[in-house]
């Protein structure tokens, strides 16, 4: 299986987005894990079934809820720059590339 890598702030939105649906209704942040989880596998099966968003990142959009993982592969591992909800500026993850 290829080795996934999360940046520190995309762990950190995953967490609290994670956190926030589980709020809003008890056990709805399990099902955006799962949800995440499902992607994830996609990406790692196929990585490059994903369309080119940015430079050299890639775009998986999440199907029951508005986020977006943006990744990329880098020496054969999964990197995760950002799980940006789609709904917030554009892009506001690209001064993590330093």
């Amino acid at each position: 299986m290829i080795q996934t890598d999360f940046h520190k702030l995309a762990e950190k939105e995953l967490l609290d987005a994670r956190d926030y649906y589980d709020e809003l209704v008890f056990g709805l942040g399990k099902k955006f894990i799962l949800e995440i989880e499902y992607i994830l596998k996609r990406i790692r099966s196929s990585p490059f079934e994903f369309p080119i968003y940015f430079n050299e990142f890639r775009i998986a959009l999440l199907r029951k809820f508005p986020f977006s993982i943006i990744f990329r592969i880098d020496d054969g591992r999964i990197y995760i720059l950002a799980i940006a909800h789609q709904k917030r500026k554009p892009r506001y993850y690209a001064n993590r590339l330093d």
